[in-house]
């Protein structure tokens, strides 16, 4: 890397609806473990281990996301990932808004910052190519280019944008990373035009990865009158926030009237100054659950299958349990995913209409289309057992040396009974033991924490009765991780 100031900007605010019902909107797509044993927000992280430090990554999320996405991180063992800083949107308005923010706040930080922007629910192989292609963005942006990042596709896909590249640029090239200036952005090509490009071997997959200097970006977002204000209202949300001059319903109001635009169209293709470099990668968008074909080897009869559970006379379908027993008989071409509280089966060549079944459930005020049945948090985790109205009966898992904040709630009332370790329960003015088989009852209101100085995991199953049992009802008043309410 050269000595520009770099950061790394990770784009987190998709709701991951075409993943659903393994995603859900407090729960979405980045914050799955499917695809390895890191979520694929946490494998966006490290992809810039070694380009920028921990405090240099900066992820944009939205405000009703913010406080899901960060206890994910801090839930996880490596410590580098407690130290990502945030960025909430006031509201989603498409890529360019929520870079123009990140550029807004990196620009006040270091007038010549570069940026490496990604996003947070894609696979990418790391390695060398990946190396030399940000070292060689980085000195593209330096001298003043936008940079995006393409891959060298391997079939004719016609769900992807193309980049054709033109000149070469050799003297910003690193290693293998030979980057070529920019000659012409085509979205989703038919069939016919996608091999035709394949067989030019003039075109990249457009990956939605990009390198470009902070100022660079608004510069080119002001010079366009349908997109100047997205510039001037990211600078003033980044100097309000700087200078703690911020008001949530200004910021709400001013990006409410922003344009909701990509940042392919209201910047890339509009620049004279572009670059791409294609780049050998093993990439993947997971654009639908046919991403889950890669997490297991097919059968004799071409099935994928993850979890418990038996196929008869079935052929060619994805089975994805994440707990219950599944059987299959007879189905060909299908997907069948369950999970805890709901099951999708669907034809495969209808993978990406899955958000048409989400919107018929949102319009119907469904639950499982908003929550998951677990949730991770920094000290452990909890999982909904069940709930009726007005009560909903919970497992806490409580790691060892570790406490949820102290906190009051003004509307449910808890009843904490111990099944596993010693819990340490602070109730107002009290200070109580509870160990397996004992309980503690929280009335509304109380100032509570439940803490675990054992060396076991202590599991508590929590009874919560009220007229609301929102997990927005929690009044912190002191937090190990900073947390606010």
């Amino acid at each position: 890397m050269t000595g520009a100031s770099v950061f790394a900007v990770i784009l987190a605010g998709g709701s991951g609806q075409r993943f659903w019902p393994l995603s859900r909107e407090l729960s979405p797509k980045q914050m799955l473990s499917v695809f390895g044993q890191e979520s694929l927000i946490a494998q966006a992280v490290h992809r810039v281990d070694g380009v920028v430090d921990c405090e240099s990554v900066y992820i944009v999320t939205g405000e009703r996301l913010f406080d899901e996405m960060r206890n994910h991180l801090r839930a996880q063992p490596d410590p580098c990932l407690h130290q990502v800083r945030f960025l909430q949107e006031p509201m989603p308005k498409n890529t360019a808004p929520a870079i123009a923010f990140a550029a807004a706040t990196l620009e006040l930080r270091d007038p010549e910052a570069v940026m490496i922007v990604l996003p947070s629910d894609h696979l990418l192989q790391c390695g060398q190519m990946w190396s030399d292609a940000l070292s060689s963005g980085v000195k593209l942006a330096e001298s003043g280019y936008l940079v995006t990042i393409g891959i060298k596709p391997t079939r004719p896909e016609t769900g992807y944008g193309y980049i054709q590249g033109g000149e070469e640029l050799s003297e910003f090239a690193v290693g293998d990373a030979e980057p070529l200036r920019a000659a012409r952005f085509v979205e989703k090509p038919d069939a016919e035009t996608a091999a035709r490009f394949i067989e030019s071997g003039e075109y990249s997959w457009n990956a939605g990865v990009f390198v470009m200097g902070a100022r660079r970006v608004l510069e080119e977002l002001q010079s366009h009158e349908d997109t100047a204000e997205i510039a001037r209202t990211s600078r003033w949300l980044a100097a309000s926030l700087e200078e703690g001059t911020h008001d949530a319903d200004e910021a709400r109001r001013r990006f409410g009237n922003l344009p909701s635009i990509s940042i392919d169209y209201a910047v890339m293709e509009r620049s004279e100054r572009v670059a791409t470099i294609p780049a050998s990668l093993q990439w993947s968008d997971v654009g639908s659950l046919l991403a889950l074909a890669d997490v297991a080897q097919p059968d004799e009869a071409g099935n994928i299958r993850v979890g418990r559970g038996v196929d008869v006379d079935t052929r060619d379908s994805i089975v994805f349990s994440t707990d219950r027993l599944v059987a299959t008989l007879g189905i060909e071409n299908l997907l069948v995913i369950d999970t805890a509280d709901a099951t999708l089966v669907v034809p495969k060549d209808r993978a990406q209409d899955v958000r048409q079944v989400v919107e018929l459930l949102k319009a119907q005020d469904a639950e499982e289309v908003v929550n998951p049945k677990v949730s991770l948090r920094p000290w452990g985790s909890w999982t909904s057992l069940l709930k009726g109205p007005g009560f909903q009966i919970k497992l806490l898992e409580i790691k060892p040396g570790t406490r949820p904040s102290t906190q009051r709630h003004r509307h449910r009332s808890e009843h904490w009974i111990v099944v596993a370790g010693t819990a340490l329960v602070t109730r107002d003015d009290e200070i109580l033991e509870v160990h397996v088989n004992e309980s503690a009852y929280i009335p509304v209101g109380s100032v509570h924490r439940i803490e675990n100085q054992g060396k076991v995991p202590l599991k508590v199953i929590e009874v919560q009765v009220g007229e609301y049992l929102g997990e927005d009802d929690i009044v912190r008043i002191e937090d190990d991780w900073e947390r606010k309410s």
